[in-house]
């Protein structure tokens, strides 16, 4: 039998080595495809190991390294391709926008009679997945020279509708981007006329993608 001592030294080994890891969980925004914690740790036994697979596999989801809230609602539990369609609220055409890698086309600049664009398909949204999640939208201006691809994160929340058909994508003036699945598209958000399908407004128009994106080369 195990003295006290080795017990000890043996459960204050194991509490070690999973605070290292929650700290670790809770610091690291880690991609499902990263290699595991575990084998970064030579020191660990292989029980070890696996209770810290185990601690990532449940832990919850983080965005800029904060630990967001996973409420009762979830992504689609069927497996159905998504539609993507975009809203576009701000001064210019966006001439190519794609959600987590997926592709969607373009959007005109919306109006009170034009509303969406995109419906390529299909937005690659995981299945049956605690909300909110983080998703990555990229896009492109249209226009004239410098035309640099901008990416912004953002948490797709809930309700989640009956039947999850479209996942809406809304660019907003300010620079903010808001995301949604529903059953069917939306009424845009904002009314705005506008000068043309390219333009706000015959001059002046001004784009905020960089308050909350990052831009650059692709």
């Amino acid at each position: 039998m195990m003295s006290k001592v080795a017990l000890s030294k043996v459960w204050s080994a194991g509490c070690a080595i999973a605070i290292l890891a929650g700290c670790l969980l809770v610091a690291c925004e880690k991609s499902s495809d990263a290699a595991s914690i575990a084998d970064a740790m030579p020191n660990a036994t292989e029980a070890q190991r696996e209770m810290i697979r185990r601690m990532e596999k449940t832990a919850p989801p983080t965005l800029n390294g904060v630990q967001l809230y996973t409420g009762p609602e979830r992504t689609p539990t069927t497996k159905k391709g998504l539609t993507i369609v975009g809203y576009n609220y701000t001064d210019s055409a966006i001439t190519n926008f794609s959600v987590d890698g997926a592709g969607a086309g373009n959007i005109e600049v919306s109006s009170r009679s034009y509303s969406y664009g995109g419906g390529a398909c299909c937005a690659p949204i995981p299945q049956e997945k605690p909300l909110p999640i983080p998703v990555d939208i990229k896009w492109q201006r249209d226009g004239i020279g410098e035309r640099p691809w901008c990416k912004q994160t953002v948490l797709l929340t809930g309700p989640m509708p009956k039947e999850a058909n479209y996942f809406e994508v809304h660019f907003y003036q300010d620079g903010t981007i808001q995301v949604a699945i529903t059953d069917y598209p939306s009424r845009p958000r904002v009314l705005m006329d506008r000068y043309s399908p390219a333009l706000r407004k015959a001059n002046g128009n001004v784009n905020n993608d960089t308050q909350h994106a990052r831009c650059g080369d692709e």
